[in-house]
């Protein structure tokens, strides 16, 4: 239930800023407005983002109010954002957490994306070439003026069926844009939750009416995706197909139109009553889909219909409820732009220090640990705050939930020790494991203190930095995956075994 409500005010937040309204008002085209910002190829900028979480009434515990503390500390400031072209962004600005300010630099190209964060000793850098990330992504990529026109294609056509929500205005105003003041026209959107049935319900009568508007959206998909998935399967056997012809296409895009459209018209007789019944359902949507829940925005527009200012403040409302000690969510960012496309120069990072290179998903606790200035508040942050060397794994010696018994994931009992797989532990607390098939020789490096272990197959002897230490069992092979005795390895990987032998159950964890 917990995970239910935080993912619904999650996509809750998402539709109120999509059904954002469409038409015209004051003589100003809204939706042009809207899709003039996919129109910046260059431009500076600068942004705030704060986060607040109201305690629900009550007595909370002390873990709560901690985690509560601590997510209401946050905030992001952007001092300085450059978006030289699509492909050439960089930020300038901080992280606020428990009164700490954390500096950081990101730049981006179509090569790399680099992050400097006080208290790193050296700066990240991740590739983002795809075939370097994954070889799969060897194909034809979308280039940026075919996803800017997608984009447009798709929030051009939910505008246009997005019907306008009961307060929406529009006002001449003089306001600052980077100390610079400048003639406005300051539209000001407000949708209560309690508005969002009726605004889902006007959107989908008006796409209902509009199937050629829908053939042409989906032709537009299909020409933008269609080249890229028949690249990515050709040579995959049993995936080959011949390309379609123009009648094909256009008989499949109008089937999957009238498929959609059709599904629209059996939704729309009953809607009221479906809605209805989603409320009596499940009561906590008549908190969360109520008065209370706003979404406030103001665009400061210049005569371009260019985006110069906004301000946003989302309010979700939550049901008491024991699990989520919070009764509101409230999100505030304010930002501004200036030099719209015109030539500006992105910040690269300052890499006189070197790049740690890493790839998507790699770079362990100790690892990430060892770039930090151990004196450092990013330090503290990450490993007291974050906990990022916390973890914590349970294995199963019979019915175990996972589906995971299988030979190299289970322990099992030896002359009343118990002994795990090597390799699986070692995995799972991020140490580096070397096998010498000839000495049957294997050795392991601790993540977080570079300890070496050296054990050996069949052996009872092993090391620990050189130091010798005489293991309960010798290491064992069961089913082609080397064991050995649990307490030994767990203290040498710095973390603790606790075994439920009720339950058949071992939880190692690690501080």
């Amino acid at each position: 239930m917990k995970r239910f409500k935080w993912g619904l005010a999650a996509a809750l937040s998402l539709l109120l800023v999509v059904l954002a309204g469409c038409q015209a008002v004051g003589g100003v085209d809204v939706s042009k407005a809207a899709l003039s910002t996919l129109d910046v190829k260059s431009a500076m900028s600068k942004q705030t983002l704060s986060l607040q979480l109201v305690p629900a009434d009550g007595k909370l515990s002390e873990e709560d109010k901690k985690a509560i503390d601590l997510l209401n500390s946050l905030s992001v400031t952007i001092d300085q954002a450059i978006m030289q072209d699509m492909n050439h962004v960089s930020m300038e600005g901080a992280v606020q957490l428990q009164g700490k300010k954390l500096p950081f630099h990101l730049a981006i190209d179509d090569k790399k994306m680099d992050l400097s964060v006080e208290g790193m000793t050296q700066p990240i850098s991740v590739s983002l070439v795809p075939e370097e990330l994954d070889p799969s992504f060897a194909v034809p990529q979308m280039n940026n003026e075919s996803v800017i026109q997608m984009y447009k294609d798709m929030l051009g056509f939910l505008l246009k069926h997005t019907p306008n929500p009961s307060s929406i205005s529009i006002a001449p105003v003089t306001d600052k844009v980077n100390g610079e003041s400048l003639s406005l026209q300051k539209l000001h959107i407000e949708i209560r939750g309690d508005e969002l049935a009726g605004l889902a319900k006007g959107f989908l009568t008006s796409l209902s009416q509009d199937k050629d508007g829908l053939k042409q959206l989906i032709t537009r998909l299909y020409d933008t995706y269609y080249p890229i998935i028949a690249a990515y399967y050709a040579g995959v056997p049993g995936m080959e197909t011949a390309a379609p012809t123009s009648a094909e296409k256009e008989k499949e895009i109008a089937a999957v139109a009238d498929e959609l459209i059709g599904a629209v018209n059996k939704l729309l007789p009953d809607f009221d009553k479906n809605v209805k019944a989603l409320f009596e359902g499940t009561p906590e949507l008549r908190t969360i889909l109520g008065k209370d829940t706003v979404l406030s925005l103001d665009y400061l527009l210049d005569s371009k219909l260019n985006i110069r200012k906004q301000n946003m403040d989302l309010t979700v409302q939550l049901p008491a409820n024991d699990d989520v000690p919070i009764k509101q969510v409230k999100v505030h960012s304010e930002a501004e732009t200036w030099k719209i496309n015109e030539p500006v120069t992105i910040h690269e990072v300052d890499g006189s220090k070197g790049f740690w290179n890493v790839a998507p998903g790699e770079g362990t606790p100790g690892e990430m640990l060892r770039h930090l200035d151990s004196k450092s508040d990013l330090y503290r942050f990450m490993k007291d705050d974050m906990k990022i060397t916390h973890k914590s794994f349970d294995m199963y010696a019979e019915d175990d939930p996972t589906t995971m018994l299988v030979p190299g994931y289970e322990p099992v009992i030896v002359n009343n020790t118990l002994m795990v797989p090597v390799k699986h532990v070692a995995n799972q607390l991020d140490a580096k494991l070397s096998w010498d098939k000839a000495t049957k020789q294997i050795t392991l490096t601790e993540d977080l203190t570079g300890a070496k272990i050296v054990l050996k197959v069949g052996s009872k002897q092993a090391s620990i930095n050189g130091t010798a230490e005489v293991l309960a069992q010798p290491v064992q092979n069961f089913d082609g995956s080397n064991y050995v005795p649990m307490r030994f390895i767990t203290k040498a990987l710095g973390a603790q075994g606790h075994w439920d032998a009720k339950g058949k159950v071992l939880t190692i964890e690690r501080d």
